[in-house]
């Protein structure tokens, strides 16, 4: 027997990719001069993912997505809008990602 490799996918509303999309894009704008430019653009490309018609992003990318966004807060001069809009994401993805394991459950 072949093993398949399984890859999930977290699955986004209009309105849901529309609210995280706004809130990260807020982020990597803030983050300042001393965030990574790789840490930038593949921010940037997981955030397109989650914009695109289909509104998905594999879940480890979302996880990846969700330190890079993390690491956003700790560059930026605005604290405490900052930590509203992080928290907004993780709130966002927190959601997706529990949901996408009750349907993954036997």
């Amino acid at each position: 027997m072949q093993n398949s490799k399984f890859t999930p996918f977290i699955f986004f509303s209009e309105a849901q990719a529309i609210a995280f999309s706004e809130a990260a894009r807020t982020l990597l704008t803030w983050a300042g001069t001393n965030y990574p430019a790789t840490c930038f653009k593949l921010a940037r490309e997981y955030i397109a993912r989650i914009e695109s018609p289909d509104h998905k992003i594999p879940l480890d990318d979302a996880q990846d997505l969700l330190a890079l966004l993390g690491t956003c807060c700790m560059t930026t001069q605005h604290a405490q809008p900052t930590r509203t809009l992080w928290s907004d994401c993780v709130r966002i993805m927190s959601i997706k990602i529990a949901n996408m394991m009750v349907d993954l459950e036997p």
